[in-house]
């Protein structure tokens, strides 16, 4: 990269971040550089691990430090945390910011940076880690679209009000798994014990990861693909995810969007 990044806040998404550039560039052949990475004091547990992983990954001394160290600095604290950090620290000019809290916009960021650097929003997701995961940027920046690009790729969001909406569409993911246990509750009380109704839960739906992963299939035409007319997975796609259903979705996402842009909820 010819930079170094450095990380405040080195919790989950941050530590995935670090894993998929370290193992990346240990997986080219020939093997490349791994990036030079500087973990803030915050997340230990994680700071620790890496830096004990990967020779090219560093714990700073605190957050200036980190700073000082740094050419970009991925913000990826709390949204609650936000002002008491960027307060306590100076962020020169040159020093691109780039900001994976939820809700906190360019402009609040940018009232706690008096030496006006660039600040670019980003969304990075868990599957960063295997460098499957695509990574929504806003306002776009080169530099900042090549880090993310090597770990799954990047979409631009042309305004911040596009960012919010792909922010808000990341309030499903723990949904989504409430709806694999729901499946797997329903197969124990027919009988199943946990550990089997979990692995075949698991084992039907981890294909259809793959497929969304492998292909460029349009959603719509995998809809179709995986049912019969009136077979059985048409009847539970009518019967459940049903235009009352779908409405209760969008309407909840209609509420995160709110949420994460500040506007007046009805």
């Amino acid at each position: 990269m010819g930079t170094r990044l450095g990380i405040i806040g080195v919790g989950e998404i941050a530590a995935a971040i670090v894993d998929g550039l370290c193992t990346q560039a240990a997986e080219e052949s020939p093997p490349a550089d791994a990036p030079a990475i500087v973990l803030s004091p915050r997340g230990a547990a994680h700071s620790a691990r890496l830096a004990e992983t990967y020779p090219h990954v560093e714990v700073a001394a605190s957050n200036q430090e980190v700073i000082d160290r740094s050419d970009r600095v991925l913000l990826a604290v709390l949204p609650q945390q936000v002002e008491e950090v960027l307060t306590e620290l100076d962020v020169p000019e040159e020093t691109t910011l780039v900001s994976a809290v939820a809700g906190v916009s360019v402009a609040a960021l940018e009232t706690l940076l008096p030496h006006r650097p660039d600040v670019v929003r980003v969304i990075p997701l868990p599957a960063v880690r295997e460098r499957r995961g695509l990574t929504a940027v806003h306002p776009g920046n080169a530099p900042v679209e090549a880090l993310f690009d090597r770990l799954g790729g990047t979409v631009v969001a042309e305004t911040e009000a596009m960012f919010s909406t792909l922010s808000a569409t990341t309030a499903t993911m723990s949904a989504h798994f409430a709806y694999l246990l729901t499946i797997t509750e329903w197969l124990i009380a027919q009988g199943w014990a946990r550990t089997d109704a979990e692995a075949v839960v698991r084992g039907q739906f981890v294909g259809l990861g793959t497929t969304l992963a492998d292909t460029d299939t349009p959603i719509a035409d995998l809809v179709a693909a995986h049912e019969t007319p009136g077979g059985i997975n048409a009847q539970v796609r009518s019967e459940w995810m049903d235009e009352d259903n779908r409405q209760h979705l969008s309407a909840a996402l209609d509420a995160v969007l709110a949420r994460v842009t500040g506007a007046p909820q009805t």
